[in-house]
């Protein structure tokens, strides 16, 4: 299981510079007060969706699959290691955000929103990674990176545009109904168990699916 994990970071060994480089200049672009820091907390989505597909393509490409599923690994192995490198690229892309915003929060660059909120937010977009990963994962098992791609995308541009549109209305005015106080109090508890439970049903479903898969 470690050598599948292993296999998948040098898939992207030239891409996981390019994403350092990405969180760096998204925080200096912070720091300058182009952006505020909350934008890098979806940036753990976008990082997190991204390098899961990369790694299928390059599988495809190789047709590394094939020669996988005769190895003692075996098909049960092949989905566990790539569900193991997506859950591990969604806590380091967190991880990395969040030593951001404190450095960002260490050096007065901020802005008027307090650091524990920032995390939070931090935390939350990687329960939403888990999610829409848990939707994407059995697609790109199923289909391969280039027919998954549309709906990873389409689901990415979906969520996010509903979030702008929701800012874009509440700057206009838009007032959101008060959530009782015993919901806003169990909400990061129930995103917790909604993504951790949606992302292992989500494993159990591409188990089944790349069972019958066909190569």
């Amino acid at each position: 299981m470690t050598g599948l994990i292993y296999k998948d970071f040098l898939a992207l060994r030239g891409h996981l510079t390019t994403y350092l480089v990405f969180f760096v200049v998204y925080g200096g672009l912070c720091v300058a007060g182009v952006f505020t820091p909350s934008v890098l907390c979806g940036i753990v989505v976008l990082v997190s969706l991204i390098t899961p597909m990369s790694t299928v393509t390059a599988d495809d490409i190789s047709r590394w699959n094939r020669f996988a599923i005769a190895t003692p690994v075996c098909r049960r192995g092949v989905v566990a290691g790539k569900y193991l490198f997506t859950l591990l690229m969604v806590l380091l892309s967190t991880v990395v955000v969040a030593v951001l915003l404190g450095l960002l929060s260490l050096s007065g660059r901020s802005g008027e929103d307090p650091l524990p909120e920032m995390l939070l937010s931090t935390l939350a977009c990687g329960g939403i990674a888990l999610l829409m990963n848990g939707v994407t994962l059995p697609l790109l098992l199923k289909f391969g990176a280039e027919k998954a791609r549309l709906v990873s995308m389409a689901l990415f541009l979906l969520v996010f545009g509903s979030v702008a549109l929701l800012g874009l209305a509440m700057d206009n005015g838009f007032v959101l109904p008060a959530l009782p106080a015993w919901l806003a109090a169990a909400l990061p508890g129930l995103l917790a168990i909604v993504s951790v439970g949606g992302f292992a049903l989500s494993y159990c479903i591409s188990q089944a699916v790349y069972a019958k898969k066909e190569f």
